[in-house]
């Protein structure tokens, strides 16, 4: 197996937490945690790596309780298979990252991935509580098994996003919610940055609700998803702002959607995600001049293709990671840019849960600055 141009000959797939936790005590080099593989290359570039552990065997779901609206899920589950147990419900898990849902769980919170419907909250919103494996082999959890849980530190938000840096993360409770009753989606194409900011500010201050809305570029393409009551969605469509939108029910508008998700994958790399708010998003796309991109338009988060050498100067005034990247730009640019005392904390909390550098060395905040 490669990863992250490394080639790897030991790959471990352990079938449950106890066998991880096993594995994790016998092996003594470097180790690499992996679900599917969608998201390998995302941070800086891995220093070595002597061993991969594969999650896929951590497919289970081992309890869920509809009538607490709460699931535990191992961390090999896919998206798709989550998705598949809830919908006999009727209840989501609003996970929707734009790799897709051949995702693992696991993998989806190590990496804190969210994509179009990040309107109705983040990876860390619905994770109620976490049992991980440590470096050593020792397995530990946070927070709890059902939603009102306020006993100890929320260790579940730190290892959220740390890129499998901290622990290897075995099994994940959720809070859960019901399925719209109906959802449906509207398009709309306008002439320029001016022109679909002024929609997108329109829709923001609003009475409408969206679940999703993005901004496509360079073609200027709006996409806005309502849920709720149908009546409720029905009025949202009557009262979008004037334009020649297109309207697709329920039934069709899953097609759009995966053409939202076809053009991320199709960002010119690199791609930066710059974190601003949503009224700056206009001064950004003037500014940069991006080649392509896409908005959160919600939250003013921009995913966008940029020269490489801009990304300094945007970190100068706006918070950006390194979305996707060549490993050759990688190697030059740190994915995260984090500095001061931010910098000096993180790296402090990758000495405490990771000592000898043993869990995807490199990959996060050490290997920001060179050895």
């Amino acid at each position: 197996m490669q990863v992250d141009s490394i080639q790897v000959d030991r790959v471990l797939t352990p079938s449950t937490s106890d066998e991880l936790s096993a594995l994790m005590r016998e092996e003594a080099g470097t180790v690499a945690p992996v679900g599917a593989g969608t998201q390998l290359t995302l941070g800086n570039p891995l220093r070595s790596v002597d061993a991969v552990i594969e999650t896929r065997r951590l497919d289970r779901i081992t309890e869920y309780v509809p009538a607490d609206l709460t699931i535990h899920v191992e961390s090999g589950l896919r998206l798709h298979q989550l998705e598949a147990a809830l919908g006999e419900h009727k209840q989501m898990l609003p996970l929707d990252p734009w790799t897709g849902s051949d995702a693992t769980i696991g993998g989806i919170v190590a990496t804190n991935s969210q994509g179009p419907l990040r309107a109705v909250g983040t990876v860390r919103d619905w994770i109620i509580g976490m049992h991980v494996v440590h470096a050593g082999g020792r397995s530990s959890k946070t927070g709890g098994r059902v939603v009102k849980n306020v006993s100890g530190y929320d260790l579940a938000k730190l290892y959220t996003g740390s890129l499998g840096s901290l622990a290897v993360i075995s099994e994940i409770s959720f809070k859960l919610r019901a399925t719209f009753e109906a959802t449906a989606t509207a398009r709309l194409e306008v002439a320029d940055v001016a022109s679909a900011s002024q929609v997108v500010r329109q829709i923001r201050t609003g009475p409408v609700e969206p679940i999703s809305l993005v901004w496509c570029g360079p073609r200027h393409t709006i996409v806005v998803r309502f849920g709720g009551h149908p009546s409720a969605v029905a009025w949202q469509l009557d009262n979008l702002p004037e334009g020649d939108w297109t309207h697709f029910d329920q039934e069709v508008e899953a097609g759009v959607w995966d053409d939202v998700r076809t053009h991320y994958q199709g960002l010119i790399e690199p791609v930066v995600r710059v974190g601003a708010l949503p009224s700056q998003v206009h001064g950004i796309l003037e500014r940069y001049k991006p080649q392509s991109w896409i908005v959160h338009a919600a939250n003013g988060i921009v995913l966008m293709t940029v020269d490489p050498e801009d990304i300094p100067i945007i970190r100068q005034e706006f918070p950006a990671i390194l979305e996707r990247a060549p490993i050759e730009v990688r190697r030059r640019i740190p994915t995260f840019g984090v500095t001061g005392d931010e910098y000096d904390l993180m790296r402090r909390m990758k000495a405490t849960f990771d000592p000898d550098c043993r869990l995807n060395p490199g990959r996060h905040v050490d290997g920001e600055r060179p050895e």
